[in-house]
């Protein structure tokens, strides 16, 4: 007890010099020299420094939403500009990659829940969807949304999470994970938590902009298996609770325009202006190197990351 009162003492004063006790395995964050115009940074360093409390959220059971829209009006005959494959082997292989980071997570005794929202595939490709989650080794589903486009699914997604007490991976069909990918958020995410008591949310590779934009200021925290960034950019497939979905409903709620085509309201559902939000209230990380790829264009890859590596490794299976 007297231990315990000397070190409260001593960390309030080493926190005016810009130094905190923290136990040995946990993270400790020091203040930029100069956090003037860094928003982002201060908050984030409050987080880690803070000393709120909350245990009433579940962050042992993880729920990964998956979005699928594969038919000939997406496709159209044509195939992966970064593949070379006709697009729905290219997407497939992307949700192989998925159902194969769920069972390491499963294996490694995880608590996963996977949903696929189909957005009206067609039938002989939701028959080889449901092949593939016949490999999970952990409860599954397939629901057709309710309205089709981009939008509704969006939102649908979103909505089926907010009354729920547990971490979510929202997810899209076009990005390619790693083996590793699902257990490594789920411990990053556990281990900030347990010490911050705070939620945050995740984006499973670098946004571009942190690469296009002059100034970028991060802190880089050392994980298990890989280094963490902070950041605040990220599509709309990110890993989150939730709790923040439920709480900032508001941010999510335009999201049904996403996608809209002659619509006023389309860049109300972009993720400057939905998602992206969420950033002024909890701390981002992207992982480096990242655990999952946007296989879409080359400007949506993350840099120095060996895709065509991973690719090859998931058509093995």
């Amino acid at each position: 007890m007297f231990m315990n009162e000397v070190l409260r003492i001593l960390d309030k004063v080493l926190k005016k010099r810009g130094y905190a006790i923290k136990k040995h395995p946990e993270y400790n964050l020091l203040p930029l020299k100069n956090m003037d115009g860094f928003n982002d940074q201060k908050r984030i360093y409050a987080s880690f420094n803070s000393d709120k409390k909350d245990s009433s959220n579940n962050v042992s059971k993880l729920e990964v939403c998956l979005r699928t829209c594969i038919n000939e009006k997406r496709s159209k005959g044509n195939r992966s500009g970064l593949t070379g494959v006709s697009l729905e082997e290219h997407l497939l292989t992307c949700i192989n990659s998925l159902v194969l980071s769920v069972n390491d997570a499963c294996i490694k005794n995880l608590d996963v829940s996977f949903t696929v929202f189909d957005d009206r595939s067609d039938n002989i490709v939701l028959d080889k969807i449901k092949n593939l989650c016949m490999k999970l080794k952990c409860k599954w589903k397939i629901i057709t949304t309710e309205v089709a486009g981009q939008g509704p699914s969006l939102h649908e997604t979103f909505s089926f999470a907010k009354e729920k007490n547990a971490l979510f991976y929202f997810c899209e069909d076009d990005y390619l994970h790693s083996n590793s990918a699902i257990y490594d958020m789920v411990s990053f995410y556990q281990k900030v938590y347990n010490q911050t008591n705070q939620h945050l949310l995740i984006h499973p590779q670098e946004h571009e902009s942190l690469y296009n934009q002059f100034s970028y200021p991060s802190y880089i925290v050392l994980g298990e298996n890989r280094r963490w960034r902070t950041m605040s950019h990220a599509t709309h497939t990110f890993f989150v609770h939730s709790s923040v979905v439920s709480e900032y409903w508001h941010y999510f709620e335009n999201t049904k325009y996403m996608g809209l085509k002659n619509s006023k309201l389309r860049h109300l559902g972009s993720e400057r202006k939905t998602t992206d939000r969420l950033f002024e209230h909890i701390s981002g990380f992207s992982p480096i190197p990242a655990v999952a790829v946007h296989l879409q264009e080359t400007h949506c890859l993350p840099p120095f990351f060996d895709w065509k590596k991973l690719w090859d490794q998931i058509n093995e299976f």
